[in-house]
């Protein structure tokens, strides 16, 4: 057990896409924070789909380390119409002279197929595509619907997914062990997708003993209501 650095991943678009409510917004934010340590960094929100977590809460946050928020043009306010920034383009050009960009998909294969809008440009900067999966969720409660989310969400977008995290939990009342009770699925996850865990997640709770690396997340994202 030992703590994920974000320089494993610097200098790199991150896409990071995972079933709805799986926690993907606080990962997202992390390591946008993270990654500005190495230099400049974008965080796109790319959720055009569902208004209920979003990376657009993440930028108080996310200010103070120099992150750059890159959101729906009407994020955070009443109007619910999807829009694609045109900074999402100006990010994606950085990012071909070395910045740090995280995408924030939206929730399973209906979010995942926005990305199809950039996907010839992604394919060219060779993306690290991440997987969260929570096994606590309801439709993830196998490691096999995992599985087969991840392979929905691959079709959809058109990219193969290069990481998996370990988001496992039960809200704010999460313990170490109910995170430590989740290794073997990750394991079986893992193995059979043949992609290996980038890192185990945690927030409110002592940091759990598991294989591989730890990071712990901030709860960034809110409820609209």
């Amino acid at each position: 057990m030992g703590e994920f650095s974000a320089s494993a991943i610097s200098g790199r678009v991150v896409v990071v896409t995972g079933h709805f409510g799986c926690g993907k917004t606080n990962v997202s934010a992390e390591l946008a924070k993270r990654l500005s340590a190495y230099g400049q960094t974008y965080l796109i929100d790319y959720d055009n789909v569902n208004p209920y977590f979003r990376a657009a809460d993440a930028e108080g946050f996310l200010k103070p380390y120099g992150v750059k928020v890159v959101i729906p043009e009407f994020a955070n306010t009443n109007v619910d119409i999807p829009a694609v920034s045109p900074l999402v383009n100006t990010a994606l050009t950085d990012a071909q002279n070395g910045a740090n960009v995280v995408i924030d998909v939206g929730g399973d294969m209906l979010g995942a197929i926005s990305l199809g809008y950039l996907h010839e440009k992604l394919l060219t900067l060779d993306p690290v595509v991440i997987y969260v999966f929570n096994a606590y969720r309801p439709l993830t409660g196998a490691w096999q619907d995992a599985l087969n989310v991840m392979k929905e969400i691959e079709a959809a977008c058109g990219l193969t997914v290069t990481a998996l995290v370990n988001n496992s939990n039960i809200g704010a009342e999460t313990t170490s062990a109910d995170i430590e009770a989740t290794a073997g699925y990750a394991k079986s996850l893992s193995d059979a997708a043949g992609v290996g865990l980038l890192f185990t997640s945690y927030i409110n709770c002592d940091p759990p003993d598991v294989p591989g690396e730890i990071l712990k997340l901030s709860d960034t994202t809110k409820k609209l209501f």
